[in-house]
């Protein structure tokens, strides 16, 4: 057991030293953080540079609405949407086009709209422009148009435009969620947010250190540094070590990822506020992450490590089968799928978190750390079915490790060809 512990803190401390290590742990929270921030701070940026915008208007009535309605301005007070009256009838509509998308071509015009008269029927106009990939201006003018033309409608309809607008004024279905001891909870999409950055976090750590585990084997064994090692310590703890060692890595990277997450959640508005003061006003959307209760985080954990060591085993022995990675590859891929299957049905069990296929795939103990987890955080299910999850999760493994540990036993030694399954059961049933 000595011996097994001292390989647990050779491959923990080894790799903690590494510089992959500190950059990736480093690198990773900011990189989530700058994927989370920077989006909502550039929405409060706006282009200082107003856009001149030809419109040849065929209606006589919806350029008015365009001028009104998109009225934005920038920091000097200008107004950011410049909208020249063009003429153009049916005749002589394609000598107009013509005409302006030469300005557009040297400069003179940003972009030109078509507004034709039968815009009331078929709802069609168009919008010419160097670069039509900015929805925010897109949406802007598709928007007032739609305005206008709706207003003209219900007017000629002989309806009161105000009385139609509030007849069919949208419903906002608010959502709450009865959480334990009938506590009710408004959700606004944060479960489902919660569910796939956890999930995401289980799926990427089985399979980053789960393969972590494979190359450690590989490399001492195609280097032969595995043939000095087994000498003095037995083949079992030394497989054991290896994925001791390496899940306390992942469970010191995750704990780290953590905190440095909790303390954007507390802290993150002031920091903003000091560079994006226009982030601190009252409509402004707020930084505030979900909060996760801490039965959550404490099943995260539990699924993590169950998770870790039933495909670490399984990893292992690819290494102690295969003398490269390129082998490796091809050896490898069954035991990814069991990672990825899973992630694939987190979108149907998301929405139907208690279905008997839920339940059936969230007792099948490859699945369970990925889809009985995401059941647990979208919908708790009776505590009997985690119970024999973990029971049969924990009989996996033992199971596992006992198939691994002699293939493993007998594998580490093993060099040239790569062996067949009646060879692995040999090992199996004479190691």
């Amino acid at each position: 057991m000595n011996k097994m512990w001292t390989v647990v803190r050779r491959e923990y401390l080894s790799r903690l030293k590494t510089k992959g290590f500190v950059i990736g742990t480093i690198l990773t929270p900011v990189l989530l953080i700058a994927m989370t921030v920077v989006p909502r701070l550039l929405l409060f940026l706006k282009s200082d540079k107003p856009i001149q915008i030809a419109v040849i208007d065929q209606t006589g009535a919806i350029l008015d609405s365009l001028i009104v309605n998109l009225n934005d301005r920038n920091e000097a007070g200008e107004r950011l949407y410049h909208f020249i009256k063009r003429e153009g009838t049916a005749s002589d509509l394609e000598a107009a086009k013509k005409t302006l998308s030469g300005e557009v071509d040297s400069g003179a015009l940003d972009g030109y709209i078509i507004i034709p008269a039968s815009i009331y029927e078929d709802g069609n106009a168009e919008y010419y422009a160097k670069s039509v990939t900015n929805f925010k201006v897109n949406s802007g003018m598709r928007n007032a148009i739609s305005r206008a033309v709706k207003e003209h409608r219900i007017q000629q309809s002989g309806l009161n435009s105000e009385q139609v607008r509030r007849l069919v004024q949208r419903v906002d279905l608010r959502t709450f969620r009865i959480a334990e001891g009938g506590k009710e909870e408004e959700d606004k999409g944060r479960t489902e947010l919660v569910v796939w950055v956890l999930v995401m976090f289980i799926y990427m750590a089985l399979l980053v250190y789960g393969q972590l585990v494979m190359r450690s084997v590989i490399e001492e064994k195609s280097s032969r540094v595995i043939e000095s090692v087994i000498s003095s310590v037995r083949p079992f703890d030394l497989m054991a070590g290896k994925i001791v060692g390496i899940g306390a890595l992942g469970l010191t990277q995750y704990t780290i990822w953590a905190a440095a997450i909790g303390l954007v959640s507390l802290y993150g508005i002031q920091v903003v506020d000091i560079f994006a003061p226009k982030m601190a006003m009252a409509n402004a959307p707020k930084f505030a992450l979900p909060a996760i209760p801490f039965e959550t985080l404490l099943y995260f954990i539990a699924f993590f490590v169950f998770g870790y060591f039933l495909f670490a085993t399984m990893f292992a022995a690819v290494g102690a089968m295969v003398n490269s990675d390129q082998e490796a590859q091809q050896l490898v891929f069954p035991v990814i799928m069991l990672v990825i299957v899973p992630l694939m049905f987190t979108f149907y069990i998301i929405g139907n978190p208690n279905s008997q296929l839920a339940v059936i795939l969230s007792l099948v103990p490859f699945f369970s750390p990925i889809v009985m987890f995401a059941r647990i955080v979208v919908q708790t299910p009776p505590f009997w079915q985690i119970a024999l999850c973990f029971v049969l999760m924990l009989a996996t493994i033992v199971g596992m490790i006992w198939v691994v540990g002699r293939i493993y036993r007998v594998g580490v030694l093993m060099y040239g060809k790569r062996p067949t399954l009646p060879e692995l059961l040999k090992w199996i049933r004479y190691a």
